[in-house]
């Protein structure tokens, strides 16, 4: 459906790869090479060669990337991402987002929409909400989304939009197609409104900051865990806050991410397309779901050595944060260019 635009925006992302990195950077080239493929596969490919577009066209732009999509070197690599997943281990195998969600910096978000309207005759942009349909109402809280459909397949019926005669028509929720078409989150970046640089600010609502005051974070590694386990369900509460309490677990083994629970069955020799097999199930939370398939890595991680206490912990979890956005977020506030100076 949208291997044209794919075609042509890997044949612009490889070069544009290639001319970024070094001769020497051969492991990079390969890598980023393979994240490519991973992209066109999921009919995302093209996403990512506009907003490079858009970004040469203004320089002061810069992106927010949320999901596992943080852990695409290739990202950095195009200077699209802040993100190097090198230095805080996070391996493209572990990428999985369906499709792109992405905060735009120092630019309003609608400029971007425009750009994409104007490069290509071959696909069509309809702005979708999600809907409260119980109220029959817009739920105007959650962020814009927009559903990116090649010409000739635009169904009236799909999404939330304005007529002709402006009134708001259809209510279906746009993630219902996201199988079928490409899916696209783009909403804005807040600037930072305080005096100084400072990595408490990465916490935002009650429950980070309760955990801060438990575990009492030093580095950024800290943040990013805690900032992790707040995204988490059955990560913390009812699981690792009664180890933590007992002072069987702290911050250096805590279980706070996806990447987390694969660097444990890494140290314990598991075999790499084992532990990703594993840390998928786990991130998905399977175990409850489907105990019998369970109870199968569970007799594996037992022949490896993993500690009961680990294999209850994953076995609790319903589902856990990815590292990438929470290492983006902790790097966005010690950007000294996102925040608002002299409040």
């Amino acid at each position: 459906m949208y291997e044209y635009l794919n075609n042509v925006a890997k044949e612009y992302l490889t070069k544009e790869l290639k001319s970024n990195l070094k001769k020497e950077s051969k492991d990079w080239l390969k890598r980023c090479e393979k994240e490519i493929d991973i992209l066109y596969e999921n009919n995302l490919l093209f996403i990512i060669e506009y907003l490079h577009k858009f970004k040469k066209e203004n320089k002061d732009v810069k992106y927010h990337f949320k999901g596992t999509i943080n852990n695409l070197l290739l990202l950095y690599v195009l200077d699209l991402n802040y993100v190097n997943p090198l230095e805080y281990n996070l391996p493209y195998e572990l990428y999985n987002d369906s499709n792109i969600k992405v905060d735009i910096i120092n630019q309003p978000s609608f400029l971007f929409i425009d750009y994409l309207n104007k490069q290509t005759d071959n696909f069509k942009i309809v702005h979708g909400f999600f809907v409260k349909e119980e109220f029959n109402e817009i739920n105007k809280n959650l962020e814009n989304h927009y559903l990116l459909l090649p010409c000739g397949y635009l169904d009236c019926n799909m999404l939330l939009r304005f007529n002709d005669l402006d009134i708001l028509e259809t209510i279906n929720d746009y993630r219902d197609y996201k199988d079928k078409y490409v899916t696209i989150r783009i909403d804005e970046k807040d600037i930072i409104r305080n005096k100084e640089v400072n990595l408490e600010n990465v916490f935002t609502n009650d429950f980070e900051r309760e955990i801060s005051k438990i575990l009492k974070p030093k580095t950024v590694n800290d943040y990013i865990k805690i900032k992790s386990l707040s995204h988490g369900t059955d990560v913390w509460k009812d699981n690792q806050d009664r180890l933590v309490a007992e002072k069987k677990i702290d911050l250096n083994n805590l279980i706070a991410t996806r990447e987390d629970i694969l660097e444990y069955l890494l140290k314990h020799q598991l075999e790499q397309s084992s532990a990703l097999e594993i840390t998928n199930f786990i991130r998905k939370g399977m175990a409850l779901r489907q105990p019998d398939k369970w109870s199968k890595y569970v007799k594996i991680m037992k022949e490896y050595n993993c500690e009961d206490m680990f294999i209850e912990i994953f076995s609790k979890i319903s589902f856990i944060f990815g590292r990438g956005q929470a290492v983006s977020e902790c790097l966005y506030v010690l950007d000294k260019n996102n925040y608002f100076k002299n409040v």
